[in-house]
This record gives C-alpha cells, structure tokens and sequence, in this order.
C-alpha cells in the first residue's frame, strides 16, 4: 500500500460559498488582501500541491473565475453549491457539491479566507491519513496557550465519505467537526497557528499574511 497520496489523486477546493456575514455582506474572497484578492493567496498556496483546483461560490462566479485565470489554472472552474442543497448548510454545502464533484480520490478542501496556509499542507495531510487508514484528516494547532484547535474547513476527504455526508446532512448535521468526528477521521499536528489563520473581518484584511 502506498505510504502518501499522489498530487494527481487530489483535488483542490476552495469554500468561497459564504454569505460573509462579519464581512458586512461583502463577498469575503474577493475582497482586497495585501494587494490581492483575499482569495488569490489561497489559490495560489494550493495550486502547487493538487492536481486540479476548484472554487465553490454562490456569487459573483466570474470574479472568481478571473482569478483561477490569473493563477493559471486552467482546468479549473467555479461550481455553486448544487441546486438540490440548502445553502444554508454552511461549509458542509459546499463540500458536499465538492464530493459530489470531484474525479480523484481526494478533495483538499479550504476555507477562502486562509491567506497563509503551509507548502506542505496536503503532502503532511495525506501521509497522516494513508499511515492511519483514515478517510478525513484535519490540521490541529496548539495556541500560546496550550489550547488545541482543529482546523475543521480546512481538510482532505477522501471521495467515499460522499454517502455518510449525505446521511449527516439528512439527519440535520450542520457542523463539520460533527460529521468529520463521526467518521474515519485523524488529526495532524501543524507547528505554526498563523498558517491557518481565518481573515473574517474587514480590520483583518489589512493585517500581516
């Protein structure tokens, strides 16, 4: 069995599907960061760690599609949550749209407003996962404090958890953390906390990457 997932076998999937509430309503991946587009820096820490790269948005889809453009992305494209989902499911709508989706074994999904995630985010997620037989594996963080954080949107899924997602969602799952923990899931231990930075708020855009 191999020990570690193949760039190939992964698909890159950006959440961009938020109503961007503490954003004042503004759509939260397009907004400026550091003389780009918030979403951009996701983009383009992804790109070179997945065979193929997606965003999930349910507004101003050409936007995003520029900025795939720009990044090079060729086959990329941007996918709306599908018709049949309540948006209102959160980041769990987007990422069902992306199991639903995707053509590789593996979907690396993040968080439009996590400008500084690491170079070796899916390699150190899919060594994890392939050594534990697990089918979810999520960054864990330890803060100033000792406290442990587990970076939930923020994970690489494996294709066959399609059907239990489904389930959750029937049964009234909204949280991430819930379904991932219901399943075959790891955490993986992430030295750096500013990697996996949430940029929420408009004070925020304009703070260090």
């Amino acid at each position: 069995m191999a020990d570690h997932v193949l760039q190939s076998e992964v698909t890159g999937w950006i959440l961009a599907g938020g109503e961007g509430r503490r954003m004042g309503g503004a759509n939260k991946g397009l907004q400026p960061c550091q003389g780009q587009a918030l979403a951009s820096w996701v983009i383009h820490a992804l790109l070179p760690q997945v065979g193929t790269l997606h965003i999930n948005a349910n507004r101003d889809l050409d936007g995003y599609a520029t900025l795939l453009e720009k990044a090079a992305s060729a086959s990329g494209q941007v996918w709306p949550d599908s018709p049949d989902i309540n948006t209102s499911l959160g980041p769990l709508a987007g990422i069902l749209t992306g199991l639903r989706q995707v053509a590789t074994p593996w979907l690396m999904v993040a968080a439009c407003d996590t400008p500084g995630l690491p170079s070796t985010l899916v390699e150190q997620l899919g060594q994890q996962a392939m050594a534990h037989h697990a089918d979810i594996a999520v960054p864990v963080t330890r803060d100033a404090h000792g406290e442990t954080r587990h970076h939930w949107t923020c994970a690489l899924i494996h294709a066959r958890t399609l059907a239990s997602l489904e389930a959750a969602l029937a049964q009234g799952e909204r949280r991430v953390g819930q379904w991932v923990k219901s399943g075959a899931w790891i955490g993986v231990s992430f030295d750096d906390p500013a990697a996996f930075i949430n940029i929420n708020t408009p004070e925020t855009l304009h703070g260090p990457v």
